[in-house]
């Protein structure tokens, strides 16, 4: 963006406000998937920035949502929902089973409770769904290495 039509905007606009040149952040984001390679997936949160989803970059290859408000953000923008990660603690059966009718690509297990309810509502529908679980790293957040161990041994038993 030119300076001077950064100068005039700014004095058009209260503060505070952000504004965002697409071309460097598609640009960045590019940069970042070249510099790794081009089997390196690319992950957007949109707990910061949602307003961005409509354009983001082709780069990224997954969103990851949080919440059910985020999801509803996700589902108004019209975003590819097998994209989506839906991830973070606090779910309901109601937050993932919508989840899981929007057709979210993948979810993420924060503990036991949360992979029985998801697994309980992907059986309910008949369908497989991806996930991921999630190391703590020392906080409230995640499963230990011994839970994740222990549920990785005895995937069998999870629907298939």
């Amino acid at each position: 963006m030119e300076l001077a039509l950064l100068k005039d905007l700014t004095c058009r606009i209260s503060t505070p406000s952000y504004v965002f040149d697409m071309d460097i952040f598609r640009e960045r984001v590019d940069l970042v998937k070249n510099a790794f390679g081009k089997n390196t997936g690319i992950c957007f949160s949109i707990k910061a920035n949602p307003f961005l989803l409509e354009n983001l970059p082709e780069s990224f290859d997954k969103i990851e949502v949080c919440s059910p408000g985020e999801l509803t953000i996700c589902e108004k923008t019209g975003v590819d929902m097998s994209k989506v990660i839906f991830s973070g603690v606090n779910k309901t059966k109601a937050d993932v089973e919508r989840a899981m009718d929007d057709g979210v690509g993948v979810f993420t297990i924060e503990s036991y409770l949360h992979l029985e309810l998801i697994n309980d509502s992907a059986i309910k529908r008949g369908i497989n769904v991806p996930v991921l679980i999630r190391l703590t790293a020392g906080s409230q957040f995640g499963m230990d290495e011994a839970d994740v161990l222990h549920i990785i041994d005895h995937r069998q038993e999870y629907k298939e």
